[in-house]
């Protein structure tokens, strides 16, 4: 509560005038006290409950979108008191980074947030609704609110203002190219897959039946052949193949971490990341995805590890939407700590818009074992030149949208002494 109008003072005073007023007989001093008292009074207390049982909420049609696609969001406000809301102001914080469609946003002392601001007035026991369309340009983690409300009496002498930390989070996942956008083969992009001797039955693909072992699973009775044959029956798979993908996305764009970011080298990398996943999960690979920077909300760095099927597809774009450029490990401590899990014949991919002398002594290592070493390298990167890597050049811009509508490089000050 505040007022930037009344003070203690005037309640002091038109107490003492109203007593002067009575006492000296004065009706008129009397009467001017009343009212100043009856209109600070009454504006007091309509201030201090101005803001009781008021509900505000919001809701998207949507939590999880990809670059280009809107959000319809819904606010609405609820009086719930016979008191009416002569005005009330509400703030919403959005992330700047999000666009409000035909709506003026303004600054707000948040860093990285813009304010969507409404005023309306409230009737008894009545509920307000507005609507508004979010344009998500760009991959991230974001979210709206906290909101504030402000709301007073009649006059407005006197206001009220409350913080609502609540909060909606929305999850832009990051863009998904076709291989050919990232000069890659469709089909096979790294040749064959040299794992022909992890072999093991294929639950989805059935050859035939056999009679029932003690060691088979109770879940593989082929009832239909069981009641045919009046002997157990059990369903006999093809074999296949198990694939493991291990996609390691490095986003330090600079030798030295503290020299700066370059944005589109790191986001192409990280579209880059999301559109391999796919392909090796369409290819019924396992696929697992590690980067090196810290996800929002966290000090931890991203780590996926290897699965199949359509949540493991979400849960690596859910990843890679939560990103910063900001690395939270060393990428060779990554490669070091997470590649002793994938067994031999799996596939590791490299993506990396720098190349180091540590990198490099990495990669030696890795060579070393029974696994296929690719490197994608984002833009112009030295060629580390190992036998036996495989190394292919991606393109430097895969955002696709307007270069206008975003940064180029994010430089790092040290403002100390």
């Amino acid at each position: 509560m505040r007022s930037h109008f009344f003070s203690s003072i005037w309640f002091y005073g038109a107490a003492v005038l109203l007593l002067l007023g009575m006492a000296l007989r004065q009706p008129a001093l009397s009467v001017l006290a009343f009212l100043t008292l009856l209109t600070a009074g009454g504006s007091r207390l309509w201030g201090q409950h101005a803001l009781d049982h008021i509900e505000y909420e919001r809701r998207l049609s949507a939590r999880r979108v990809f670059p280009g696609e809107s959000v319809e969001l819904v606010t609405s406000l609820t009086n719930r008191k016979w008191l009416p809301l002569p005005w009330i102001e509400l703030e919403d914080q959005v992330s700047d980074r999000l666009r409000v469609r035909d709506q003026e946003a303004l600054p707000s002392a948040r860093p990285g947030t813009t304010v969507l601001r409404l005023t309306t007035a409230a009737r008894p026991y009545e509920r307000i609704s507005w609507s508004f369309q979010l344009d998500c340009p760009h991959r991230g983690a974001f979210s709206i609110g906290p909101s504030s409300l402000r709301s007073g009496d009649l006059f407005g002498f006197f206001t009220r203002h409350e913080v609502r930390e609540a909060t909606d989070q929305l999850l832009v996942y990051p863009r998904v190219v076709p291989l050919e956008r990232l000069g890659l083969p469709p089909r096979q992009p790294f040749g064959e897959a040299r794992a022909a001797f992890h072999l093991m039955p294929d639950p989805a693909r059935t050859v035939g039946v056999r009679d029932y072992r003690p060691e088979d699973a109770f879940r593989f009775v082929h009832w239909k052949a069981t009641a045919r044959l009046q002997e157990v029956q059990v369903k006999v798979f093809e074999p296949a193949v198990a694939v493991q993908l291990g996609i390691f996305l490095n986003l330090d764009t600079y030798e030295r971490p503290w020299e700066g970011i370059d944005y589109l080298r790191a986001e192409s990398a990280i579209v880059a990341a999301a559109s391999l996943a796919g392909h090796g999960l369409e290819e019924r690979e396992q696929v697992g995805v590690y980067a090196n920077g810290v996800l929002v909300g966290s000090d931890q760095h991203l780590r996926v590890h290897p699965g199949l099927g359509p949540r493991q597809f979400s849960a690596i774009l859910e990843g890679l939407a939560k990103l910063t450029p900001l690395s939270a490990t060393s990428f060779v401590r990554l490669l070091r700590q997470e590649t002793r899990r994938f067994p031999a014949g799996s596939t590791l991919v490299l993506i990396s818009a720098v190349m180091t002398e540590a990198m490099r002594a990495a990669l030696a290592e890795l060579l070393m074992g029974r696994r296929k070493i690719v490197l994608l390298q984002v833009g112009e990167v030295e060629d580390p030149e190992l036998p036996g890597l495989e190394v292919h050049s991606l393109p430097e811009d895969l955002l696709g949208d307007p270069p206008s509508t975003r940064p180029r490089y994010v430089r790092i000050t040290d403002i100390r002494g």
